[in-house]
């Protein structure tokens, strides 16, 4: 299965052998759907030359306000405006946060929009709450604003999941019925159950789909032979 993606990064928030999970797409030759900006992505986005001279547009789609997903927020949007990209766009569902987050960091408003997935209107972008946060004392979860989406451009058409540890019923039908082609989900073995757990994830996708899902978001110890050798895809 051809990976529609290519990933900046492909860790967890606490990985020391890998950047944090940041993915990015050419919806066209001047235009750049990014996924997430985590506080060690922004460096290595310079490193490969990703907004390179063609680039007039870029898109930031962000999952949910992790550090290890927008940490690196504030700097890209500064350097976008150094490369004298035209138009910038985050794209969250909650339009407040965004706002709210870079006028901390001191950056004018005037810099970049904010947009839901509904507002934009040349490829398809809808976006999916789903189940992420944090863990209380007892062990339940403290739930924030996350969502995964689901775009298609063209002939292009896959979900990334951000950071989760569920699917829903609504994607898994989706995909199921093959009108989500290929999913992006993130997957870990630690047990922390605010993220999507390999046994889980092995549970609810039939081994004939295996094959359609590519993980990501992974901890240094997280065993990738294993993965493979359930079916799986993986971006590492």
């Amino acid at each position: 299965m051809r990976k529609i993606l290519n990933f900046v990064g492909t860790g967890g928030a606490f990985s020391t052998k890998y950047i944090n999970n940041c993915a990015y797409y050419y919806l066209k030759d001047d235009t750049i759907l990014l996924f997430d900006a985590g506080e060690t992505v922004f460096h290595e986005i310079l490193k490969r030359n990703i907004i390179n001279e063609n680039i007039k547009r870029v898109d930031i789609v962000i999952t949910h306000f992790h550090s290890d997903h927008v940490g690196s927020l504030g700097s890209l949007v500064f350097y976008l405006r150094y490369k004298k990209i035209s138009e910038v766009n985050i794209i969250f569902p909650i339009k407040v946060i965004p706002y709210m987050l870079l006028n901390i960091y001191g950056i004018d408003e005037r810099l970049f929009n904010v947009k839901k997935p509904c507002e934009i209107h040349d490829y398809y972008i809808k976006e999916y709450e789903q189940l992420h946060g944090d863990l209380d004392k007892d062990g339940n979860i403290i739930s924030m604003p996350s969502y995964g989406y689901h775009v298609i451009n063209n002939n292009d058409n896959f979900f990334y999941s951000g950071d989760t540890c569920i699917i829903s019923d609504i994607i898994l039908k989706k995909f199921k019925n093959k009108e989500i082609k290929i999913m992006y989900h993130e997957v870990t073995t630690d047990g922390y159950k605010t993220h999507m757990q390999l046994d889980d994830l092995t549970r609810l996708i039939d081994v004939k789909d295996r094959n359609r899902v590519i993980c990501m978001h992974m901890g240094d110890n997280v065993d990738v032979s294993k993965i493979k050798s359930l079916g799986f895809g993986s971006v590492r």
